[in-house]
């Protein structure tokens, strides 16, 4: 990527530009009304939009006042370099004057009711996706607790007509796209589970995405399941939502260890106190990534000193070793991504800490996990 612009509802403002990223690796890729962008390789960022000009990043230098309330959604391996242009409107539409439904109001009939619900996974790379459809066109969700809407649509993949442009971008190539909201979709299908009608479901260009997997719909994330508990078992490829407590998850289950968390200003991204090779840290948490080790240069030092940090044949990839989360659980985690922090999504989810542990797969494929956000425990299973 070498350059990104932006305006904010239609007015241009003093953007600066965003300069090729290490080593032409780097993309923009999500955000869950954040933006996001990160390695192709190895993970998914996010940043929240008002928090741009206040970025540290010393490979993103970006200002002016944008506006929460789009999630920009690309990745692909196949594709190395980009630039991407964002036009996001106010919350109030500058098409019809109408107020956006809030994350939480959107895309109701897409959230689970039933007291049990399995869905098989699909793994691509570092990615969970659950196979679905939309209006008889085939393709993956991508289950990503990052991402706080119910329900989003790649429009790329799966061309809806009308809806409210609440935001719009393009391409270095110059085509442009539309960050739109439907007022309904019709004939969804999650795994077995199927919405003839879903109101107030936001959608956008996503095609950097298929470039992880071609027939990519979207996503399903937090607020789809929000009322359960997710079990996530990657060996047997399959997600589990529980609608009542611990006696019914946790039935036949070997517990390794319960690891209370915290959030902060999202309900969705779990954080956790750790220490690594004895420095203090802070873990979030998130399906969406593999991991990424966000840190200053004399800690990162220090780390490589004590052999805490060992380099890979991936530049900027290290096997870490000497994580210890809660005080209650040691970790070793391989090709683990190190950057300098602070991470891009640390402002958004309240992140203060000097030294920032993103884990997703890298972790996560250790265990089966529970993640029970209404009692704010992620519980560890033997797998």
């Amino acid at each position: 990527m070498s350059t990104i612009h932006a305006k904010h509802s239609g007015k241009k403002t003093p953007f600066q530009e965003w300069p090729t990223l290490t080593k032409n690796r780097h993309q923009i890729q999500r955000d869950e009304n954040r933006y996001a962008f990160g390695a192709v390789t190895r993970r998914l960022f996010a940043l929240e939009p008002s928090i741009l000009q206040q970025s540290h990043m010393s490979k993103i230098k970006l200002a002016g006042g944008v506006t929460a309330g789009s999630r920009l959604a690309c990745a692909a391996a196949a594709l190395t370099s980009a630039t991407f242009v964002v036009n996001l409107n106010s919350p109030i539409s500058a098409a019809s004057g109408q107020v956006t439904p809030s994350v939480s109001n959107r895309a109701p009939e897409a959230q689970l009711t039933s007291a049990t619900v399995t869905l098989p996974i699909v793994m691509v790379r570092e990615f969970p996706f659950v196979q679905g459809e939309i209006a008889g066109i085939k393709g993956k969700f991508m289950l990503d607790t990052g991402m706080r809407d119910a329900l989003v649509i790649n429009d790329h993949r799966v061309q809806l007509s009308g809806g409210t442009r609440i935001g719009s971008g393009f391409f270095g190539s110059g085509q442009t796209f539309d960050i739109r909201l439907h007022a309904a979709v019709d004939d969804i299908r999650i795994a077995n589970m199927r919405f003839p009608r879903v109101t107030s479901v936001r959608s956008q260009d996503a095609r950097m995405l298929e470039g992880i997997t071609p027939d990519f719909l979207g996503w399903i994330g937090y607020n789809f399941f929000r009322d359960h508990a997710l079990k996530l078992d990657y060996r047997r490829s399959r997600a589990t939502f529980y609608k009542k407590g611990p006696q019914q998850y946790l039935r036949g289950e070997k517990v390794v260890v319960v690891l209370p968390f915290q959030t902060r200003k999202l309900p969705n991204h779990p954080l956790l106190m750790a220490q690594i090779g004895g420095l203090d840290a802070i873990v979030s948490l998130d399906t969406g990534m593999n991991g990424a080790l966000y840190i200053s240069n004399a800690d990162r030092t220090g780390l490589l000193a004590n052999g805490h940090l060992k380099p890979t044949s991936e530049p900027d990839a290290f096997d870490t070793t000497g994580v210890r989360i809660a005080n209650m659980v040691d970790i070793t985690l391989q090709s683990l991504e190190v950057q300098k922090g602070p991470s891009p999504a640390s402002k958004s989810i309240g992140v203060t800490e000097n030294t920032e542990l993103e884990l997703g797969y890298a972790f996560l494929k250790q265990y089966k996990t529970v993640w029970d956000f209404r009692q704010k425990k992620l519980y560890l299973l033997s797998r």
